[in-house]
């Protein structure tokens, strides 16, 4: 009840915001503000942006644990320090209606979308005459009964139990959002439930890739006199499907390989860089999820060979048809064949670095902060009107920017290693 009468309390003064921030017009340049989940993307975003010449801030309700307070701009906690907390969402919903153009959120909405008055959002934004754009970052956005992936969901359920009991709210929020944006950039998790996405890119995750220069060179080890080191980073266990990674790592070892996991889990990303880039041969990203995340780029920026799964058509068919994907050297397995696969890679230096340079060029060309600022300068044209759609943006024979540089060849067939791609592979399998 408290919440409720605060909200009511306070809406009025935010109407009026939007009235003023509707008064004073738009910037010639727009302004952009990216929050308010401190999910580190936005950083990089804000930051590629902002170098093209577009005001832009990052703005956060608070700083988790493995990022840097440098990473952000503002953040809620140290803004207003008289006032109480619940107050300062709503003063910085109203602020920010003022002081910005264009507001790049996730489906938790910006500040007060878990508020009384979240579902009134798009009319302040209307009001104020401001552009939204939605790009989901995982948890906010997957409602599990939409999910197409049966192994994903049952992933999900084991690592986030807990948003399974509030799948009514999440879908509200998604089909809001999806009604109500400017343009929504869904990534691979598009197919899952969202009906909308205004560009087919597979994922909007970048990096400064100078900060990930290879500081060492391809080892030449292959198991027997040598060990070789597999990094392996969860956020969480059962969804990354790492119980079958640490089975077909005992597996090998079992069989006199010499092999080495670093099993990175709650350490900061400057930590894991490091560790990246000094002492890994082969990163395994994730075994169940379709595509790969930021930790996926980070290891191909690293110019290692980085496992994901691949697997799934009704997922990676499309981005292969309709966007750059079939250039991606990332390789393919799953809690099946992630035996077979690593200890393919672990016995064969030369194919490691093969796909280890691949992997490097594909993320110069796609996953670099020059391709952030490709992709959201064409973004703000969009929501502003100067583009009637930016669909086809990646596609590989109408989209301009797979066709600037020469295509990205790696020796895998789909994202398999040569061996594994064709005839019996079922000494691959894990028992």
């Amino acid at each position: 009840m408290a919440s409720s009468a605060l909200a009511l309390i306070v809406l009025p003064a935010l109407i009026v915001a939007a009235v003023v921030a509707r008064w004073r017009g738009r910037s010639p340049v727009p302004r952009l503000v990216w929050g308010s989940v401190p999910v580190i993307n936005n950083s990089y975003w804000s930051r590629a942006i902002r170098e093209d010449g577009f005001p832009s801030e990052t703005f956060m309700m608070s700083v988790y644990f493995i990022n840097e307070r440098e990473d952000w701009d503002r953040v809620l906690d140290e803004e207003w320090t008289w006032c109480p907390r619940a107050l300062k969402t709503y003063l910085a919903f109203g602020q920010s209606l003022v002081h910005y153009d264009i507001f790049f959120i996730s489906f938790a909405g910006f500040f007060i979308g878990q508020s009384p008055i979240a579902r009134l959002q798009h009319l302040l934004f209307r009001l104020a005459r401001k552009k939204v754009v939605v790009l989901p970052y995982g948890a906010e956005a997957y409602v599990y009964r939409r999910i197409r992936s049966t192994a994903l969901a049952h992933a999900l359920l084991t690592s986030y139990p807990k948003l399974a009991t509030e799948q009514r709210r999440i879908a509200a929020d998604v089909d809001y959002w999806v009604r109500w944006a400017d343009c929504v950039i869904s990534g691979y998790m598009g197919p899952d439930g969202f009906g909308r996405w205004d560009v087919l890119i597979p994922s909007p995750s970048f990096l400064d890739l100078d900060a990930w220069e290879r500081r060492r060179g391809y080892s030449a080890a292959d198991g027997t006199a040598a060990e070789v080191v597999v990094v392996h980073a969860p956020n969480h266990r059962g969804f990354k499907g790492t119980e079958f990674v640490l089975s077909a790592i005992d597996r090998l070892k079992n069989e006199g390989i010499k092999i080495r996991l670093v099993l990175l889990e709650r350490v900061k990303n400057s930590e894991v860089r490091r560790i990246l880039l000094e002492e890994a041969d082969i990163l395994v990203e994730q075994l169940v999820f379709h595509g790969h995340g930021m930790n996926g780029v980070e290891g191909m920026a690293a110019g290692l060979p980085t496992i994901s799964n691949l697997d799934n058509d009704e997922y990676i068919l499309p981005l292969r048809r309709w966007s750059y994907f079939n250039e991606c050297p990332l390789v393919s397995a799953t809690p099946e064949t992630v035996y077979g696969t690593l200890r393919r890679l672990v016995t064969d230096p030369v194919l490691r670095q093969e796909i280890g340079e691949a992997a490097r060029a594909y993320a110069v060309k796609y996953h670099g902060l020059d391709s952030s600022r490709y992709l959201f300068r064409h973004v703000v044209e969009y929501v502003t009107g100067q583009r009637d759609t930016i669909m086809n943006l990646y596609h590989p024979l109408l989209g301009e920017y797979p066709r600037r540089s020469a295509a990205v060849v790696s020796p895998l067939v789909r994202g398999r290693v040569p061996q594994l791609a064709q005839g019996d592979c079922r000494w691959q399998e894990s028992p």
